[in-house]
C-alpha cells in the first residue's frame, strides 16, 4: 500500500446522534429519525425528512453578522461546530487545515456554501484552524474523500501533523426540496414514493495524521486509509446520457488496488439512501470487485439519519472505525460514495496491528 494516512479523531451530529459514539450505537439499533416536517410537495403531501434537533445545536455567537448570513448557512455552521469541537485535539501547537465538503452544486439552483461560509464560521468559535489553506469543495456525498485526496498531500508532501477534513449539509432548503419533488424523488405522504428518499441534516470531521503514534487506537490496532479511488458516472441522474455504471466502478477498483492481495473486504458502508439508482450502481461495482470480496455485508445507515449529502463520508468512516472498535478481530472494509452529478469515491479501512 502507497503510504496511509491515520484516523486520529472522529466528530459527528445527525438527527440520531451529537457525538460519533451515539450516532453508531443507534444506528447499530436500527431506530429511525424520520419525520414528517413543516414541507409540502406541489399536491400538498408533507415531506418526510430527519433533522437535527434544534436543542442539540450550539446558540450563535453573541457578536455573529447574521444580517450577511443565510438561516440554512447559520444551520450548518453550528453543526459543524459541535463535529469540530469533537474531533479536534484538546492541545494544538500550530492551526490545522480544514478541507471542507459542502452541499452539491446544482443548476440553476443556489444550493452550494456561500464564499463567506469559513469567514462566518471564524466568528462563531475561535478554534485553532488555518483558514489560508482551508479549502471548500461543492460535491456533496463524494466530498469528503476529495478532501482525503488533499489531505494526502498536506500529510505526506508537506509534513503536517494533522489535517481535518470534514463535510456539512441539511435538509432545509425549500428550494432544494421543490426541485427533489418535481423529481419525485423525495419521500412524503404521498402514497407512490417508494422509489424515493429522506433528505437529512449532518455534520461529520475526521482528524487525520500520517504519524501512526498519533492515530486512534482500538486496542492494538490504528486505523489506516488508503488512498481514495475515483470515477465519473456519463450516466448520473441529471444526464441525459446512458447509465452504464461505470463511475463506481471505477473509483472501487482504484482503491482496491492499494489493499493488500491477501486481505478481502468484508463490509461495505454506501452512501445508498433507498432510490434503485442507487442499488443498481453498487450491483454493478460490487459484481465486477467480486474477487477482493468475501461474505459482503452491506451497511447503509441513511436508514437511520437520512442522506445527509456532504456529510456522509466522515459519516461512513467514523461508523466504520466504531465498528471496528468493537470487533474482537478487525478486518477490512470499504467506503463508497456517490453525488448526485457524476462524482464517485471509494476507500478502504484498513485495522493496522501496532508492533510493540
Amino acid at each position: 500500500m502507497d503510504d496511509p494516512v491515520y484516523v486520529a479523531n472522529t466528530g459527528l451530529i445527525t438527527a440520531t446522534g451529537c457525538t460519533s459514539d451515539m450516532v453508531s450505537a443507534v444506528f447499530r439499533t436500527g431506530i429511525s429519525a424520520y419525520q414528517r416536517a413543516n414541507y409540502f410537495t406541489y399536491d400538498r403531501h408533507l415531506v418526510t425528512l430527519a433533522q437535527v434537533p434544534e436543542e442539540s445545536l450550539p446558540p450563535l455567537a453573541e457578536y455573529f453578522d447574521t444580517a450577511s448570513c443565510s438561516l440554512r448557512d447559520q444551520r450548518l455552521i453550528r453543526m459543524l461546530q459541535v463535529s469540530i469541537e469533537q474531533a479536534l485535539p484538546k492541545f494544538c501547537d500550530q492551526p490545522i487545515p480544514l478541507l471542507l465538503a459542502g452541499p452539491e452544486n446544482y443548476r440553476g439552483l443556489n444550493h452550494q456554501l456561500s464564499e463567506k461560509f469559513l469567514s462566518h464560521f471564524a466568528q462563531q468559535i475561535a478554534l485553532p484552524i488555518n483558514y489560508q489553506v482551508s479549502r471548500i469543495n461543492s460535491l456533496g456525498r463524494a466530498g469528503v474523500l476529495e478532501a482525503l485526496r488533499l489531505a494526502r498531500h498536506y500529510l505526506l508532501d508537506q509534513s503536517l501533523p494533522y489535517v481535518l477534513i470534514g463535510g456539512v449539509d441539511t435538509a432545509q432548503n425549500s428550494a432544494w426540496l421543490q426541485m427533489l419533488d418535481e423529481g419525485e424523488r423525495v419521500k412524503s405522504e404521498r402514497p407512490d414514493t417508494s422509489d424515493s428518499f429522506v433528505p437529512g441534516d449532518g455534520a461529520g470531521c475526521l482528524l487525520l495524521t500520517a504519524d501512526p503514534t498519533l492515530a486512534m487506537r482500538h486496542g492494538d490496532y490504528i486505523i489506516a486509509l488508503t488512498p481514495p479511488g475515483f470515477g465519473h458516472e456519463d450516466g448520473h441522474l441529471y444526464s441525459d446520457e446512458p447509465y452504464l455504471g461505470e463511475g463506481l466502478h471505477a473509483a472501487v477498483q482504484q482503491t482496491l488496488r492499494y489493499l493488500p492481495e491477501h486481505l478481502k473486504i468484508n463490509r461495505l458502508y454506501s452512501s445508498a439512501n433507498g432510490e434503485s439508482y442507487w442499488t443498481k450502481e453498487l450491483g454493478i461495482a460490487m459484481t465486477r470487485a467480486s474477487a477482493r470480496l468475501n461474505d459482503l455485508q452491506h451497511e447503509h445507515p441513511a436508514d437511520t439519519y437520512g442522506d445527509i449529502g456532504a456529510a456522509t463520508g466522515a459519516a461512513l468512516i467514523s461508523l466504520a472505525c466504531y465498528d471496528l472498535r468493537h470487533m474482537q478481530t478487525p478486518s477490512p472494509c470499504l467506503i463508497t460514495t456517490s453525488s448526485d452529478h457524476s462524482f464517485r469515491a471509494a476507500v478502504c479501512l484498513i485495522p493496522e496491528r501496532i508492533v510493540s
